[in-house]
């Protein structure tokens, strides 16, 4: 009889490393900039803590400044994008024909290409926002926390020198998979496209959630597209309505306890479920990284509709050329 599948469990040295960054970055962004700068500082921060795993410090300082590098370059390509105009969907092009460049080669450069789009959309939606210096200073002040954190790691394992170990999986210099594949590093800038320019058409005062979603939703590695994108659909359900409930009961203090308790959540939901760390995921953004009023109905019935048009973007682009086993 098959034994029932074991829990996994609670990476609590993530999780604390979460709550801290993300609330960190949260107090902090209100502090040094005021509210107009908690948008870009809690993307800084949730990409951060996306980008953190339990491993070797050493490891850890890869991958974070794999996603500084990637964020900051795709927020000054963003913001370098005319807005609204077409030059939008050639910047999202570019960012993803990057990342489909680089998709198959060492996770830290992955993360790179994944931070390059997702800041690349966003830059492009600050509209007449901070300037591009100061939109990157923004997004470092957010990973400001989880570096700190990786800096005092480091410090202390030096102080308690562990035996040495071999390189754990994906810590290997190089190529995971030889060389990129042309054919997956175009897929994924012609789905990002498609949703950019179908936002063009249909939403171009709000035209970067179909991008950025698209380019979170489909991964040209993952053979599992539909069920990725299920996940994602689900996901944006569960955490639409929740953001829609905290957005209009709290308000000051009362955020910051919630961003302490996404932060702990989110490390633990992501190892369970695409769909969990989504829907943890849209709280943040509709909830704690919002310069003004709370979202409206309008606004969270907008962005639902948008991630579920990407999502059907990310299936039409790549379900037809999924990979098929070997026989």
């Amino acid at each position: 009889m098959r034994r029932p599948r074991r829990p996994a469990a609670v990476p609590w040295d993530r999780t604390v490393r979460s709550a801290v960054a993300i609330t960190a970055a949260l107090v902090g962004a209100h502090a040094l900039a005021g509210p107009a700068g908690v948008p870009v500082a809690v993307a800084g921060a949730v990409c951060s803590v996306n980008g953190d795993h339990s491993g070797p410090a050493r490891e850890r300082a890869a991958r974070f400044a794999a996603v500084l590098a990637g964020g900051a370059a795709g927020l000054l390509l963003g913001r370098s994008a005319p807005s609204p105009g077409w030059g939008q969907v050639a910047c999202m092009v570019a960012a993803a024909l990057v990342a489909g460049l680089v998709g198959s080669a060492r996770p830290a450069d992955q993360l790179f290409g994944l931070k390059l789009m997702v800041l690349t959309a966003i830059g492009t939606g600050l509209g007449h926002g901070p300037g591009a210096a100061r939109t990157v200073a923004l997004y470092g002040l957010g990973c400001a926390p989880m570096g700190l954190l990786i800096v005092a790691a480091g410090c202390r394992n030096r102080r308690a020198p562990a035996p040495p170990q071999g390189p754990s999986p994906g810590s290997a210099r190089g190529p995971v998979r030889g060389r990129p594949e042309w054919r997956a590093a175009l897929r994924l800038p012609l789905c990002v496209g498609t949703a950019a320019v179908l936002a063009e058409v249909l939403r171009p005062d709000h035209a970067f959630w179909l991008p950025l979603t698209a380019a979170l939703a489909f991964r040209p590695a993952d053979a599992s597209v539909l069920r990725r994108v299920g996940d994602r659909v689900a996901g944006t359900v569960l955490g639409v309505p929740a953001a829609a409930v905290a957005a209009q009961f709290l308000s000051g203090w009362a955020l910051v306890l919630l961003a302490a308790l996404v932060g702990a959540l989110l490390p633990g939901a992501t190892d369970l479920s695409y769909a969990l760390h989504t829907a943890l995921a849209s709280v943040v953004v509709l909830v704690l990284a919002v310069p003004g009023p709370p979202s409206g109905g309008a606004v969270l019935t907008a962005r639902l509709t948008d991630t579920l048009l990407a999502c059907a973007v990310a299936v039409a682009v790549g379900h037809p050329w999924r990979r098929r086993p070997a026989d």
